[in-house]
């Protein structure tokens, strides 16, 4: 008998979005009260698990393992009616429901009670109810499980390689969390199942006192995620064999777990059919402030033109979720949650130096072959909106120019123009001259070409960019004058852009007034999801991080414009004289930065 996936109720500490684990209707909603890990049901009440975290996915399981018959494992007190479904979503949206059994489940004391779904059920979304026939009925938990010979089950070790700089309280509430419910827990099915890798990037964790014969903690030289996920690789390479790792599972250093997407994710690899040994499993990103949002679910790079998949379903909806498991085709997973198998990280296919922004998307995209998903293997994250980053610019066009050369999906030089184009003038009638010039430099400096690449060195090039870019400061200290007005920001925040003509044509040929009289001295306006129309003719703007409470100024200046698109000009010459050549010299040489050898003098490992 294989436990398959447990069933989940909130939890201080995780998630305590109570739909997301189970529904109930909102008459009733004062008949059920949770204790802990318990949860009260008085007569009448009837609780729904067909959620985000309490349904099974069968569709998944039958078609990438050998999972075939599935039966549910209840924990009960009282006198509950038990209902097992099927819910299935049609092509316009309907939600089916299916009821397989009802039966009666009466205990003076918690007992267990198993039940078993019918074979026949091939589709949708496996599940259960109760309803309580007497006050003080409790359900304590439960599992879904399947009977399954040995030779169906393969051993399964995962290597959880984690890159972290300066996220000191995430890391240490992550380890915490993952050794109360594994890695200290001897009767938890991942207790030597599981390792963790952690490569730190600045320096800054109390490795003795983390560090554990299962927590390996390193200084590494601040190369940005794709050198710490690379060197913990590298890490779980030289112990691969000695400690049977047949598994990497990628994390983020800022992310909150739910303990049960690692437990999900081992099962879902230990019986996993022979022809998707290969297979990856990706982890869904779901907001920290609105744990029910998801991001993203696998992605599509589409040449850079990214495509989040299944983003912004609110995953209470049941009708969200059914659609949530309908397969599309991603080409990579990010690194908040992706795992593979060990051995795809060989010693020649490491992956691409490119410090930050897109290193997931080339690695994935370069080995991905089947990529699984699946309700309830997640990990929730502040929202990027809320992590901006002048320094971000630099590595838009460069990173995503080196992506699509190693994988053909290279634009025209006319395109590439004319995206270059929409990203550098934006950032100009926004009055944000540094990272214009921050997204020209970045592509200069892919022209420079695989050589050049080769004998950089990324933390020097990064601190460079920073100083280039605007900095984040408290608005304290950005200077005389500079302050918060929470209703000028909201004004900004909630703005419209105009769609009369004559303020489009007035706008497009003044550059967003640059080069008329200023009407307006100061405005408040958001870091990021900023419009054009709130700096429109503003000599001074604060742009502002509500979640961080940090911003920066820029000032309207007609020379600084002038001299912006003075140097877009000359990166139009530079594509028609430069773009495809390098374009080639990536794709013939750019496969000397996967190799280890490279790496460890990349990561000064060879000294050590």
């Amino acid at each position: 008998m294989l436990t398959l996936q447990n069933v989940l109720l909130p939890s201080a500490g995780t998630c305590e979005e109570t739909e997301l684990y189970y529904r109930t209707a909102a008459a009733e909603r004062q008949k059920c009260t949770l204790h802990g890990n318990e949860l009260a049901a008085e007569k009448g009440c009837t609780i729904s698990f067909d959620t985000y975290f309490g349904g099974f996915t069968i569709e998944k399981w039958r078609k990438y393992t050998h999972v075939r018959r599935v039966s549910l494992k209840l924990l009960l007190k009282g006198v509950f009616t038990v209902r097992l479904c099927c819910m299935t979503r049609s092509e316009d949206g309907a939600v089916h429901t299916q009821e397989l059994l009802s039966a009666e489940a009466s205990s003076e004391g918690m007992q267990e009670f198993t039940y078993e779904f019918p074979d026949s059920c091939e589709k949708g979304m496996l599940c259960f109810s109760l309803t309580s026939m007497q006050d003080g009925s409790v359900f304590g938990g439960g599992s879904y499980f399947s009977m399954l010979a040995p030779e169906e089950q393969r051993y399964v070790k995962i290597a959880v390689d984690i890159c972290t700089y300066r996220r000191e309280a995430f890391i240490e509430q992550n380890l915490k969390k993952l050794r109360s419910s594994f890695l200290d827990a001897p009767d938890s099915f991942l207790y030597d199942k599981l390792e963790i890798f952690i490569s730190d990037n600045a320096g800054t964790l109390d490795i003795p006192a983390l560090s554990s014969e299962k927590i390996h903690i390193v200084k590494n030289k601040n190369v940005g995620g794709a050198g710490g996920f690379t060197r913990g690789l590298i890490e779980i390479q030289n112990v691969r064999k000695e400690r049977k790792i047949t598994h990497v599972l990628l994390n983020d250093d800022d992310i909150v777990y739910e303990p049960e997407a690692l437990f999900r994710t081992c099962t879902f690899l230990t019986c996993i059919r022979p022809e998707y040994a290969d297979a990856f499993v990706g982890g869904a990103m779901l907001r920290l402030d609105m744990p029910y949002f998801q991001v993203e679910s696998g992605a599509v790079w589409n040449g850079g033109r990214l495509v989040s998949l299944k983003r912004g379903l609110d995953l209470r909806d049941l009708e969200a979720c059914l659609y949530n498991e309908t397969e599309e085709d991603p080409q990579y997973n990010a690194w908040w949650f992706c795992a593979f198998p060990a051995e795809v990280a060989s010693e020649d296919n490491l992956p691409m130096p490119i410090f930050i922004r897109g290193d997931d998307v080339e690695y994935g995209l370069r080995n991905t072959k089947h990529l699984v998903l699946l309700n309830g293997i997640c990990v929730r994250h502040e929202p990027f909106e809320n992590k901006y980053s002048s320094a971000l610019y630099y590595y838009i066009f460069r990173n995503r120019l080196i992506d699509n050369a190693l994988h053909d999906m290279n634009m025209t030089a006319e395109e590439l123009k004319r995206e270059l184009y929409g990203y550098v003038m934006n950032e100009v009638r926004l009055y944000r001259y540094r990272n214009a010039r921050l997204l020209m430099k970045g592509m200069r400096d892919f022209f420079k070409g695989t050589e050049w690449f080769a004998q950089r060195d990324g933390e020097a090039i990064h601190q460079q960019i920073m100083q280039e870019g605007y900095a984040m400061k408290p608005v304290s200290e950005l200077g005389e004058g500079i302050t918060f007005d929470e209703q000028l920001f909201e004004q900004s925040r909630n703005a419209d852009q105009p769609r009369d003509l004559l303020h489009r044509v007035i706008a497009n040929r003044t550059v967003n007034g640059t080069y008329l009289p200023p009407k307006r001295k100061y405005n408040i306006v958001p870091a990021d999801g900023v419009r054009q129309i709130t700096v429109y003719r503003t000599e001074t703007v604060l742009n502002y991080d509500a979640a961080s409470g940090r911003g920066f100024v820029t000032k309207r200046d007609v020379k600084e414009a002038k001299a912006c698109i003075a140097e877009l000009r000359e990166m139009y010459r530079r594509i028609d004289t430069d773009y495809e050549k390098t374009v080639q010299d990536y794709k013939l040489h750019a496969s000397r930065f996967w190799k280890r050898s490279f790496w460890e003098k990349y990561l000064e490992l060879t000294a050590e």
